[in-house]
C-alpha cells in the first residue's frame, strides 16, 4: 500500500499502512529524527516485518520534519504527539482496536510515553496489548517517570555503543520487564536483525 499523507498537530505526517484482516495495529517508531532516523530504519522495518508475519496490521510512520512529514523535530514531545496523530487516523480508518506498540531507540521513548499516556487517556478505546522496546533511549529521556506495563518487552544488545546497555537493564530490571540481550550485538544491530525477530516470538502475544 502507498504512502499516504495525514493530518498532525504540525502539519502533515507520512505513514506507511500495511492493513490485513485482522482486529489488531501495530504502530512502530523510529530512531532519532535529527541522527538519520526514519520508518525506513531496518529495524524498524524488522519490527514491521514480523507483526505483518504474525497478521497484524502494521503503521509505520515518519515523525515531522523527516521524509514526507512536515514540520521539525520537537524534543520528543511533539513527537508523541505525532504517535497520537496516527493513532487516532487508525481509529478512523479501521474498526481494529487490539493496539501493539514498537519503538527502536528514541522511537522507544516516544512508544513508551505514547504507551503511558494511551493508559491515561484512550479516546478511541483502543485495548493495549503489548509493548515492545528495542534499546530504548533511557539515557537522553525520562523514561523513568513513565508508567509502563509490567510485560513491557525490551529488547538490547550487549555491546551497544550508543545508549549505555547497562543503564538499559537496570531500567528494565528495576520494573521487571521482560528483558532480552542478544550477545555481541551493537545498537545498531548489525548482523543481528534475525535475532530481534526470534526474541519477539518468543513474546508474542
Amino acid at each position: 500500500m502507498p504512502d499516504q499523507l495525514i493530518q498532525g498537530n504540525a502539519g502533515t505526517l507520512q505513514v506507511r499502512p500495511l492493513w490485513q484482516e485482522s482486529d489488531a495495529i501495530a504502530v512502530i517508531c523510529h530512531p532519532h529524527p535529527l541522527m538519520g532516523g526514519t520508518m525506513d530504519n531496518k529495524v524498524v522495518t524488522t519490527l514491521a516485518r514480523f507483526f505483518r508475519n504474525q497478521g497484524v496490521s502494521v503503521i509505520q510512520f515518519n515523525f515531522r520534519g523527516v521524509g514526507g512529514s512536515t514540520g521539525v523535530y520537537a524534543d520528543g514531545v511533539g513527537e508523541v504527539d505525532d504517535f497520537f496523530s496516527v493513532l487516532n487516523w487508525a481509529a478512523g480508518e479501521s474498526t481494529a482496536r487490539r493496539l501493539y506498540v514498537a519503538g527502536f531507540s528514541f522511537g522507544g521513548y516516544i512508544a513508551a510515553a505514547g504507551c503511558d499516556r494511551l493508559l491515561k487517556e484512550n479516546p478511541h478505546h483502543f485495548e493495549f496489548e503489548k509493548l515492545y522496546l528495542v534499546a530504548p533511549a533511557v539515557e537522553n529521556f525520562p523514561m523513568a517517570t513513565l508508567s509502563l506495563p509490567s510485560d513491557t518487552c525490551v529488547i538490547v544488545g550487549a555491546e551497544d555503543e550508543v545508549v549505555s546497555p547497562q543503564k538499559i537493564i537496570d531500567w528494565a530490571n528495576e520494573r521487571q520487564f521482560d528483558l532480552a540481550i542478544i550477545p555481541e550485538c551493537g545498537h545498531f544491530f548489525h548482523g543481528h536483525l534475525p535475532e530481534i525477530g526470534s526474541q519477539l516470538e518468543h513474546r508474542f502475544p
